[in-house]
């Protein structure tokens, strides 16, 4: 003899209780996501975030237009005129709380470096890996062509 399905001898109490359920793991599931997105925003991760990409942009302009010169402090940065990907200035005093920038890194050695070793410029609180932000790759590879086409000031500002 087969053996029974119990789903085909669903009762009305049965199948109350299973929409219950139901119903309250989907209110536990939209509560925890809005209490995550909640709790990003009040500690600012996504600014952060944000703040870091931004930095590997107009820093890897920087070195475009500065012929693979690195910036040796934010007063540089602040004076050079980021354009592109963003509608607006970048908020330096805003992203100064958010971002660590090495302004005297071996240039030489970050040519040499994967997106994953590169610490030149961080979050200050890490909470993700940049190392496949397509801008960080764009920055690094910035780094190696104007290393590989000789910088003849060895990548420090001239006097």
């Amino acid at each position: 003899m087969p053996a029974e399905n119990p789903i085909l001898k669903q009762t009305p109490q049965g199948d109350f209780r299973n929409k219950v359920i139901l119903t309250i793991c989907l209110v536990l599931a939209v509560g925890l996501s809005l209490f995550a997105a909640r709790y990003r925003w009040n500690n600012g991760v996504d600014v952060q975030n944000q703040a870091v990409r931004r930095m590997f942009y107009v820093v890897g302009e920087y070195l475009k237009v500065h012929e693979g010169r690195w910036p040796q402090s934010w007063e540089d940065l602040e004076q050079f005129p980021a354009q592109g990907e963003w509608d607006h200035p970048p908020d330096y005093e805003l992203i100064r709380k958010n971002v660590i920038i090495d302004f005297d890194p071996d240039l030489d050695e970050i040519a040499e470096q994967s997106p994953a070793e590169f610490q030149a410029i961080r979050p200050v609180n890490p909470v993700f890996d940049f190392g496949k932000d397509p801008r960080l790759v764009n920055l690094l590879n910035t780094v190696q062509k104007t290393r590989a086409a000789g910088d003849p000031t060895g990548g420090t500002r001239k006097e």
